[in-house]
């Protein structure tokens, strides 16, 4: 068994996780019962090495309990963080649902990744959500609906200030008051994707049940899926008063995700970092150029590299 368990710690040891079996684990943990035991069931065993406190009128305000002995990455529906395996097991976290949720925990342990569901039950909304998150989203389930950001003169849709457009490249840099990019305008024909911008594309995010995210089309096709917004970024990023990112699991209009021009989107589940959201405004940028994002990065000249929405009023 001593064997086994000298393996393990090397093992894991290179990895990204790290395990914390020299001084939390002892030798009759119930993880090495079989050390050839599949994915499955070490799920099963580690279940039960998770619990949660949310006090005794079920707060949204959930501390989730790690008694596994490794370090692992949570998953608690409208975003991820590590989750440590040491003196301080556990992790504070505010979700924006009430009703029988679903965290998730990814364990990494003999060589595999593992998952585990952690059920978890939520009566009172009592705490504030993350700023962002209620930007985006109203923190509701009746949620908040983004259109291009544009401006609206004498009947026709324009660009603002003949720079913030709907969707287009870059190429040009980014100031402390917003970006100089190329943009498509209202009406225009975008080059990649042959599809012309409209004021009937429209991106909607709710809090109905869980993180829910539909995609309104020009053609009038719709497509629904989930988001996960995270509230912080690289310090590069933070230094160009960028706030965080967002993933999606369904496409923007204008994203172009089957050609060579689309080699820095992360399909078809894609990242996107968030330049900027207010209770008005938000701005996509698909990362690339190794996400560096320096100014005048050559990337940036790539078509439907960011997008630029308003709230619809």
């Amino acid at each position: 068994m001593n064997k086994y368990i000298l393996s393990g710690i090397l093992a894991c040891a290179a990895l990204t996780f790290t395990s914390c079996l020299d001084t939390h684990v002892s030798d009759d943990h119930d993880a090495f019962a079989n050390i050839n035991a599949n994915a499955e069931e070490l799920a099963k065993q580690f279940a039960s090495k998770f619990s949660y406190d949310n006090g005794d009128n079920k707060s949204n305000k959930v501390r989730v309990i790690n008694h596994t002995g490794y370090d692992c990455r949570l998953d608690y529906i409208v975003g991820t963080t590590m989750l440590g395996c040491g003196a301080q097991n556990y992790v504070d976290v505010v979700v924006p649902f009430a009703g029988d949720l679903n965290f998730s925990a990814k364990v990494f342990c003999e060589g595999k990744y593992v998952d585990v569901d952690i059920p978890v039950h939520v009566d009172d909304l009592d705490n504030e959500l993350d700023p962002l998150f209620k930007a985006l989203t109203n923190g509701t389930a009746e949620g908040k609906t983004w259109e291009w950001w544009v401006g609206y003169d004498e009947g026709s849709y324009t660009y603002i200030d003949g720079s913030w457009g709907c969707v287009g490249g870059g190429g040009y840099g980014w100031s402390a008051t917003g970006p100089n990019w190329m943009c498509y305008g209202i009406g225009d024909t975008d080059e990649w994707t042959g599809q012309v911008v409209s004021m009937d594309e429209y991106v909607k995010f709710d809090c109905d049940g869980g993180p829910n995210v539909l995609v309104h089309y020009s053609d009038g096709s719709e497509a629904k899926g989930t988001f996960a917004l995270t509230s912080s970024t690289s310090p590069d990023k933070a230094a160009l008063g960028w706030v965080g990112q967002l993933k999606l699991s369904v496409e923007l209009p204008h994203q172009v995700n089957s050609s060579q021009y689309s080699w820095y989107l992360d399909t078809p589940v894609a990242y996107f970092d968030v330049a900027m959201l207010d209770d008005d405004h938000l701005i996509l940028i698909a990362p690339g150029g190794g996400g560096a994002h320096v100014i005048c990065d050559d990337s940036w000249g790539i078509s439907s590299t960011h997008w630029t929405f308003q709230v619809r009023k």
